[in-house]
């Protein structure tokens, strides 16, 4: 989000509905899950720009953004303007948000740290919750319809992000020893994905499942852990926040809202002392509790807005 007109308009101060309630809510963290533009739109400088400064504005120096495909594996489809060189645009992107970040979109997040090698990836912890960031755009992780980049180099990007998500994981889950909970925010939809596929390899690279190695690393770390554990996600399927597997009930998902089927943010809150339904998320602008069913059925007419964690108990 935004994906059109009306979205961008809604994020946009002073007077965009959504950037009210965020001013309004003034909350610690607001997580960005990528897509911040139309797949179709065009990727230029001028364009990552303004949404850059947009994202920063909605709540100041207290952003985290992890990129999404919009804004550079899909660089090189066919747009309203010219197509680019996906790794090109991941390098802007990766200067514009993190290296030179101008905005300071983190400053004020106390404890803030950046993956060494990967700086997309980000970890911080609030009031005995840890979080953190991965970068997994959609497009089955980078590895489908390289059009443009040397196809050698983007499924060594590949490569390189699955083992960088993969250590920053793993870090993830001792700095969380002593926490209550964690939470772990990315763009992709790990989960709605050809489970029939194998894992990718260094023999396949592309005829594969660019996710399993990673969902089967969260639930794998995930059952070992114990305590609750919130997945928040885009890219797919409707808004809804549930647990996915019965056989690892301290894992919960997010499927954020957005793709023109429910327009809002999400506030999201964790209760320890509730151990039934220890994450809760409602909108923003509607005040309503996110379903526990995902489907769009339940929605009269949008996907990839922010995630919002609010007030003291969840940053």
């Amino acid at each position: 989000m935004p994906y059109t007109d009306t979205e961008y308009a809604l994020l946009e101060q002073p007077d965009g509905a959504i950037a009210k309630a965020i001013r309004t809510l003034n909350p610690p963290v607001l997580i960005h899950l990528g897509d911040f533009k139309q797949g179709r739109l065009s990727c230029s400088d001028e364009l990552f720009l303004d949404h850059y400064r947009q994202i920063a504005q909605l709540n100041p120096h207290r952003v985290v953004y992890t990129p999404g495909d919009n804004e550079w594996v899909d660089c090189d489809r066919f747009t309203f303007s010219a197509r680019y060189d996906e790794l090109e645009r991941l390098n802007f992107l990766r200067q514009l948000f993190f290296h030179r970040d101008h905005h300071q979109l983190t400053k004020d997040i106390p404890g803030l740290k950046r993956q060494e090698g990967f700086i997309e990836n980000a970890r911080w912890e609030s009031n005995q919750v840890v979080f953190a960031t991965l970068h997994v755009p959609g497009t089955n992780n980078g590895r489908m319809e390289i059009l443009r980049s040397n196809l050698q180099d983007a499924l060594d990007e590949a490569d390189y992000r699955d083992q960088s998500n993969e250590q920053w994981l793993r870090q993830l889950f001792i700095a969380a020893e002593s926490a209550s909970a964690l939470v772990i925010a990315f763009h992709a939809d790990i989960f709605n994905f050809n489970h029939k596929k194998p894992a990718c390899t260094i023999e396949n690279r592309t005829n594969c499942d660019g996710y399993r190695k990673l969902r089967d690393l969260i639930k794998n770390q995930v059952a070992q852990f114990g305590k609750p554990v919130l997945v928040i996600h885009g890219d797919s399927q409707a808004y809804c926040l549930h647990q996915p597997y019965t056989s690892i009930p301290n894992l919960w998902r997010l499927n954020a809202p957005g793709d023109y089927k429910h327009i809002d943010a999400s506030q999201v809150v964790f209760d320890p002392k509730n151990k039934n339904t220890p994450f809760t998320a409602s909108g923003v602008l509607d005040r309503k509790p996110a379903p526990a069913i995902c489907s769009y059925s339940i929605f009269g007419s949008s996907r990839h807005s922010p995630s919002l964690f609010p007030r003291t108990q969840l940053s």
